[in-house]
């Protein structure tokens, strides 16, 4: 019999494991471009140029550019199409539509008046901006000859049978709960997959911890839909001066804000007509919510028409606390009855905080000014995936284990961005592109972002639109252990901004 604690009535219960797989690491290291339409427009190439809001993201010595004070904002409507493929077959899923305001800040500048001073200007700028937006609706389908009792039987390897059994005035909410609490993640799922009854122990003795499957199958239909909700925000404090007219330097404190939903149902079909047991359903449902900080150093020289510009970014240093909930069901014939077992615990498994520790960034950066006419900038961004970590203050062997499979799918990541503006006396004609290389190294396709723009210089404020077509793709796996076939989905995001500043 299971043994009970006296807060079985809590539907939140404190994880022994840990629910974080490398396919959140596929969704935090991504990035889009989001900010001003000025910044948009030019496919975000302001490491060497400065005199934006979001350019002072990339590079925090360009807020000391800025002639005036300034405060803007930018609304951004944007719509996401997404393909899914899984064993060669594809599925596109009709676009996500939403109206936001992406970007909010202002930058104060001070000049100095004396002649003869070395440091002739500084400034002191605070922005807000959406790193990554994680709005989602995808499918995937296909066939496999490998099927989800793959996921169940290695959760249940070596658990000894007398976990998994409901005995008498027992509950499932009450069972799950407590396995989670005693035994953990890998003890739930087995619990899962006896009681739909797709596995079986090879005998009913309390200990024995070997275990075969139910389903008979050659091969089965997948199907998986998924939809995700969330962002990624920074809020940036910013401090920048100017040496003697030439040479720029600045700070930038980052504080970062992340919540993640995903909510993914799985079903398999296809089963064997004389399967003692058939149609599965899976639904698991996660979020993710992360507090955390970073720091940037960087500089921009001035030559001439050249500008030159140089940016670290520190590591990302998040704590992310994560939730779950799971059901499943299952149909099983009994003496030529068909009867559908479904298994709610209604249960949210609520884990202990973790740190993930995302790889620092360099950006290199020049640009040539045309006199008044316009100018031409390119960045180049390099970070390391391989070096993100997970880890917790009183240790993980879990975590340590899935930080030595992290190099296994991540790599270098290298970023080009271009960007261009040709001036018509009080009208910016902009463009860009935007190529980075797949942030995994399964996944040989690049995000790639088209962008283009207008602006109207109104005296004393201005106005800015931008158009964005940025399409990325990324590789993630089925399930995190057994059945861990891997599918891609492939997003085709369109972004429209509208920028409004104002000298103060």
């Amino acid at each position: 019999m299971h043994k009970f604690s006296l807060l079985f009535l809590l539907s939140i219960s404190f994880q022994l494991s840990y629910a974080q797989t490398v396919n959140d690491l596929a969704v935090f290291l991504g990035s889009e471009l989001n900010g001003t339409a000025r910044y948009n427009a030019m496919a975000g190439a302001f490491g060497a140029l400065g005199g934006d809001l979001s350019g002072m993201a990339i590079n925090p010595a360009g807020s000391s550019v800025f002639l005036y004070s300034e405060f803007g904002t930018t609304m951004t409507y944007a719509s996401n199409e997404t393909e899914g493929t899984y064993f060669g077959e594809r599925s596109l899923q009709n676009a996500e539509e939403h109206l936001k305001l992406d970007q909010l800040g202002a930058v104060f500048v001070l000049n100095n008046t004396n002649p003869e001073a070395n440091w002739t200007r500084i400034s002191f700028g605070i922005n807000r901006h959406r790193v990554s937006k994680f709005d989602q609706k995808a499918q995937i389908q296909g066939t496999n000859t490998n099927g989800v009792d793959q996921y169940f039987l290695y959760y249940a390897d070596g658990l000894a049978f007398e976990n998994l059994p409901l005995y008498e005035g027992e509950t499932i909410p009450e069972v799950y709960r407590i396995l989670g609490e005693e035994n953990g993640f890998a003890a739930q799922q087995a619990f899962l997959g006896y009681q739909s009854y797709i596995l079986n122990p090879f005998s009913f003795e309390d200990n024995e911890t070997e275990y075969y499957s139910n389903l008979d199958y050659n091969q089965v239909d997948h199907r998986l839909q998924i939809l995700s909700k969330g962002f990624h925000q920074k809020n940036t404090l910013n401090f920048s001066a100017r040496y003697k007219n030439f040479l720029h330097l600045g700070v930038n404190i980052n504080i970062h804000k992340l919540e993640y939903h995903n909510n993914q149902a799985f079903f398999e079909t296809g089963h064997s007509l004389d399967s003692p047991v058939y149609d599965i359903s899976f639904g698991n449902e996660l979020s993710s919510f992360g507090d955390g900080f970073s720091a940037q150093l960087g500089g921009l020289l001035k030559i001439k028409q050249l500008r030159l510009g140089l940016t670290y970014d520190s590591p990302q240093y998040l704590e992310i606390m994560e939730e779950t909930e799971q059901e499943i069901s299952s149909f099983y014939n009994d003496q030529g009855t068909e009867i559908k077992e479904t298994i709610r615990p209604k249960i949210v498994n609520t884990y202990e905080p973790y740190q993930l520790k995302l790889p620092s960034k360099t950006t290199v950066s020049a640009a040539y000014i045309f006199g008044v006419k316009g100018l031409l900038s390119v960045d180049y961004t390099t970070q390391n995936g391989a070096n993100s970590i997970f880890e917790k203050s009183k240790g993980s062997a879990y975590l340590d284990q899935l930080t030595d499979t992290v190099s296994a799918y991540f790599g270098t990541i290298q970023t080009l961005r271009i960007g261009g503006e040709y001036r018509l006396k009080d009208i910016s004609l902009r463009g860009g592109i935007f190529n980075r290389q797949s942030i995994q190294q399964r996944n040989t396709s690049s995000d790639l972002a088209y962008t283009a723009g207008i602006g109207l210089d109104l005296g004393s404020n201005s106005l800015s639109f931008s158009f964005t077509q940025f399409n990325e793709s990324r590789k993630f796996l089925l399930f995190s252990e057994g059945l861990t076939d891997s599918y891609t989905l492939s997003n085709f995001h369109k972004q429209f901004s509208v920028s409004y500043t104002i000298k103060l």
